[in-house]
């Protein structure tokens, strides 16, 4: 409660002890604080104020002389596999092929430390020009057989795969073949068409918040990609500056990130076989940032 008032010592002397007594009475029980206000043995406090909550990924900028960029602590989610553990995609898995967790949580970092470290980490921004900033996510691979048993039935599979059965006809026309009883297949002749067939799924292993200056994103690879998350243009002075119908400062993420990467079907055949599977990603040349089509 609130601090007591006075006592009264002119009026109605009826009123004045009325009001003395409920003084009294107050100053020994002292009832529930009014207004929130709380007693404690330095007095009567105010109530607190209410924590504040940023969202996830909330830029922090600093500029001026040494402008630095921190980010609020956020988390991706990302598929989990125990015997994901290679670098590899050629490392074949005897699991299951779906993960153990659909959206374990992994919580990113700037260059080595996370970002709910105390003190928190931050990135410094190189001035004057541009700065871009990207979550970097690196994935973990495993490989299985898309089917471990033989499959039967009626498949309509057109195959660019020669039988090998030993015929040097260049005509092309219909004929037969005709195996003895007891007849050993040669290695080199193949009395079918073998297709085998290998999956390649992705987990989420870590999450870096990184910058570059070059406008163009990063080139990804298999086990690597990118997602842009804002980019500032900053004077000499290290202060905010726009360019063409730009404001100078745009930041793309808020909230928590589900982050998924496509299973890959490669061929399973270890040899033989005319080009490396998956194939890596090529540099992207023509796509451009929201809000830089006019950047020079």
């Amino acid at each position: 409660m609130h601090k007591l008032p006075d006592k009264m010592s002119r009026g109605w002397k009826r009123h004045a002890d009325a009001f003395n007594d409920l003084r009294e009475y107050a100053g020994k029980t002292r009832p529930i604080p009014a207004h929130g206000y709380r007693e404690t043995v330095n007095g009567t406090m105010p109530p607190p104020l209410p924590a504040e909550i940023l969202p996830q990924f909330t830029p922090l900028l600093m500029t001026g002389e040494n402008p630095i960029l921190n980010i609020s602590p956020g988390y991706v989610y990302g598929a989990w596999h125990d015997n994901a553990a290679s670098d590899s995609s050629a490392t074949i898995s005897p699991a299951a092929d779906f993960p153990e967790i659909q959206a374990a949580v992994i919580e990113p970092k700037i260059s080595t430390t996370l970002l709910t470290a105390n003190p928190r980490p931050g990135i410094s921004i190189t001035y004057p020009g541009n700065t871009y900033f990207f979550l970097k996510l690196t994935w973990k691979a495993y490989r299985s057989a898309v089917q471990g048993s033989r499959m039967e039935g009626e498949f309509e599979i057109k195959p660019d795969i020669p039988a090998n059965t030993g015929s040097d006809s260049s005509t092309g026309d219909a004929h037969t073949h005709t195996i003895a009883a007891g007849v050993t297949v040669e290695e080199t002749s193949d009395p079918g068409v073998q297709l085998n067939i290998d999956v390649i799924n992705y987990i989420l292993s870590a999450a870096v918040f990184i910058s570059q200056v070059d406008q163009a994103p990063p080139t990804e690879t298999e086990l690597i990609t990118y997602i842009p998350a804002g980019y500032i243009s900053l004077d000499a002075n290290g202060e905010i500056t726009t360019f063409g119908d730009d404001d100078g400062w745009r930041w793309f993420l808020q909230g928590a990130i589900t982050a998924h990467r496509p299973p890959h079907f490669a061929s399973g055949f270890a040899t033989g076989i005319d080009r490396t599977e998956p194939i890596a990603p090529t540099a992207a040349e023509t796509y451009t940032l929201p809000g830089q089509e006019t950047d020079a």
